[in-house]
């Protein structure tokens, strides 16, 4: 199956399910929110002082003498100014008359109650205008956006005390047999890199353990976990024709929609379905085609999953050194230096993998000069 094709079909069936309001705070780092955060009023509220000087107005009778009626400091608020008046203002000083101007300290100096002015300012000179940050009812974050630890600072900022964002997707990971793994016949690792990427985009992981290589217990394992999960990947089992035990399970389950096999080399073993209303993403063992598998296709789950409006990776171009040329759609891992893709050939076990910075996909047939290069934001 195509790769888009079977990623829209699984995407169909991946949203977040529900939302909850959460304390503004650290707690908030990674998740995803669920509205538009607009300010209640303009950010600044009103014109804002850039440095210390003198307030007067800018269509007063300059050049000459202004006579210093008050002062304003920090967080302050200027009060009224008249033609020929001057308020001594410190920055950070709050002003509300739009025809005000700020005259840095370093140009003039006061004596005996007044300051010469010597030449007409601009009005709003020096001052930071009202709103210049935000208007009031506009979204300054949208609905969709991950939180960062700038945008909690900005919450607090403009008051907000709680954030509503869309609840956590859970993904649930079931091995199959002991072939996933080389390290021991007892021991998986796969699910490390899974449950990473989970994380990673915002969503919570649970690690099911290993069955055996039975349709039926996989199928039981499987259904287990779509009673609570919103996402089920197994790792496994996904061998050519009768070998594929994984897929036999899935189908006995009476999918509305099921695949096996995308367009990718190393990733070609990767399957789908959905079952019960959710998305289940079938996985091969051996290491580089589970990571591949995953980027292509889990990490585009979990992220709408988690409701984020934004991509799993950002995407750039980059010349690619030397002819790639793979005979079949294939994913090359690349690493980046100054712009320049050099292009990783993953060893069985996926060691070279560890000094990759991001892959693109080319082939059949010889790739050009420059490609587009997907840099995960989770690996």
């Amino acid at each position: 199956m195509i790769l888009e094709d079977a990623l829209g079909l699984l995407l169909a069936h991946a949203g977040p399910r529900g939302w909850e309001y959460v304390e503004v705070g650290e707690g908030l780092i990674g998740r995803v929110l669920a509205e538009d955060i607009s300010p209640a009023s303009d950010v600044p509220r009103a014109h804002v002082c850039a440095k210390d000087g003198y307030l007067v107005r800018a269509d007063g009778p300059w050049p000459g003498d202004a006579r210093i009626v008050g002062e304003c400091g920090p967080g302050e608020t200027a009060g009224h100014i008249g033609p020929g008046e001057a308020i001594e203002a410190y920055s950070g000083c709050l002003v509300e008359d739009d025809r005000a101007a700020l005259v840095p300290a370093e140009e003039v100096r006061p004596s005996r109650g007044l300051v010469s002015i010597g030449r007409k300012p601009e009005a709003l000179e020096n001052l930071i205008p009202r709103g210049s940050g935000a208007r009031a009812g506009e979204a300054v974050l949208r609905r969709g956006h991950a939180i960062t630890p700038l945008d909690v600072e900005l919450l607090e900022m403009l008051g907000r005390r709680y954030a509503r964002v869309y609840r956590r997707p859970s993904v649930a990971a079931i091995s199959v047999g002991s072939e996933i793994s080389l390290e021991a016949p007892s021991r998986t690792t796969r699910y490390l890199t899974v449950g990473g990427i989970v994380r990673a985009l915002g969503g919570d992981f649970l690690n099911m353990g290993v069955v055996g290589d039975s349709p039926s217990a996989i199928a039981s394992a499987v259904e287990e976990a779509l009673a609570f999960a919103d996402l089920v990947v197994t790792l496994g089992g996904t061998g050519p024709s009768a070998r594929d035990v994984t897929y036999e399970a899935i189908r006995s389950l009476g999918p509305s929609e099921a695949f096996r096999g995308i367009d990718v080399a190393d990733a070609a073993r990767s399957g789908g379905a959905v079952v019960r209303g959710k998305p289940v993403l079938m996985l091969p063992g051996p290491r580089v085609p589970a990571l591949n598998g995953a980027v292509l296709l889990l990490a585009p789950l979990v992220t709408a999953s988690a409701g984020s409006a934004e991509k799993p990776y950002r995407v750039i171009r980059a010349r690619i050194e030397g002819e790639v040329s793979p005979p079949r759609r294939e994913m090359v891992w690349i690493r980046l230096e100054g712009g320049v893709a050099h292009p990783i050939r993953p060893d069985y076990y996926g060691v070279s993998l560890s000094a990759a910075d991001g892959y693109f996909l080319g082939g059949p047939g010889e790739v050009g000069e420059e490609v587009e290069v997907h840099l995960p934001r989770f690996l």
